[in-house]
């Protein structure tokens, strides 16, 4: 009988860790649909569109557009997934970068996308677009403290960047 509960109990936690895993996944697969317009450089969407003070322009979305038919720069992106303080909340975050010099990181943008799982079925809670200079440190300094706390480390490996990204700020 003994044996049976201890069964039963390991059973139990590796559905709940099924569970999650397929939750990440649901988040990262709707994270990433729901910017894949902008990472290919579509910006049709934004096109017209009154963010709100000091987030985003239009015109550094289209610096990145340019850019990214520009053979002379490389740019950089990477993806990762965070907690949220709303514990069936995550978000999916999006950002691309160029460098200028070796300590120098130009960002173009950092989209993030609030994805709700309580229900079983992710759903979009709410997105984010950051192409100011404020707006990008404000989001650095988060992901930064996912990073400083090791928070990070609630989210698997696959869903989240080896280290921080680096900051859009020289100082």
């Amino acid at each position: 009988m003994k044996k049976l509960i201890v069964l039963v109990a390991i059973l139990c936690c590796f559905e709940s860790i099924s569970q999650t895993v397929e939750d990440f996944k649901g988040i990262d697969s709707l994270g990433r649909a729901f910017t894949a317009k902008l990472k290919q450089g579509n910006l049709e969407q934004f096109k017209g569109g009154t963010p709100p003070k000091n987030t985003w322009t239009y015109d550094k979305l289209l610096k990145y557009q340019e850019d990214l038919n520009n053979s002379d720069i490389t740019i950089f992106s990477g993806d990762l997934i965070g907690p949220s303080t709303k514990a069936s909340v995550y978000s999916y975050n999006l950002f691309a970068y160029s460098k200028s010099d070796v300590h120098t990181y130009n960002y173009y943008f950092a989209a993030i996308v609030s994805i709700d799982i309580s229900d079983g079925q992710p759903k979009v809670e709410a997105s984010y677009l950051f192409t100011e200079e404020d707006a990008l440190k404000n989001w650095w300094g988060h992901v930064f403290g996912l990073y400083h706390t090791n928070t990070i480390e609630k989210i698997p490996e696959e869903y989240r960047l080896p280290i921080c990204p680096p900051p859009p700020f020289k100082e």
